[in-house]
């Protein structure tokens, strides 16, 4: 009778091992996935941002044309800045969206954290069926 209950412990020992392995490197993917999405999520913040200055640009741009236009004594410096600071915000945004291509959110298997692809219907690892929303994510 011994030897079964330390065999059963041994087994139950080897499990809580095999578990927290297991629950450490889901935390691991989870933080890893997270990270991608907050990267993805700033880089869109910072494109709406230059966005609205590109606006807030134009309309500037626009009072300054129209001054010149009605005769208010509008320099050509002042006009030319004001082009050169818009094409630089236009750089920027597409610079900005550039690295947004090249961040992707990485979709997982909720039960292995393996890798999947789009339309995915099962997991490539443990063939976990996924939902009809997670194999379309």
């Amino acid at each position: 009778m011994n030897q079964q209950f330390y065999a059963f412990l041994d087994t139950a020992k080897k499990t809580a091992k095999e578990a927290r392995h297991a629950a450490s490197s889901m935390g691991y993917l989870a933080k890893k996935e997270a990270g991608k999405a907050a990267a993805a999520a700033q880089l869109n913040v910072q494109i709406l941002s230059k966005k609205r200055e590109i606006q807030e640009a134009y309309q500037e741009l626009g009072r300054t044309l129209y001054d010149k236009h009605i005769g208010n004594d509008t320099e050509s410096d002042t006009l030319m800045e004001k082009l050169q600071a818009l094409d630089a915000l236009h750089l920027e945004v597409a610079e900005l969206e550039k690295q947004s291509g090249k961040v992707s959110v990485v979709r997982t298997c909720p039960t292995c954290g393996a890798e999947r692809r789009p339309g995915d219907a099962y997991c490539p690892e443990c063939g976990e069926k996924f939902n009809a929303d997670a194999a379309n994510a």
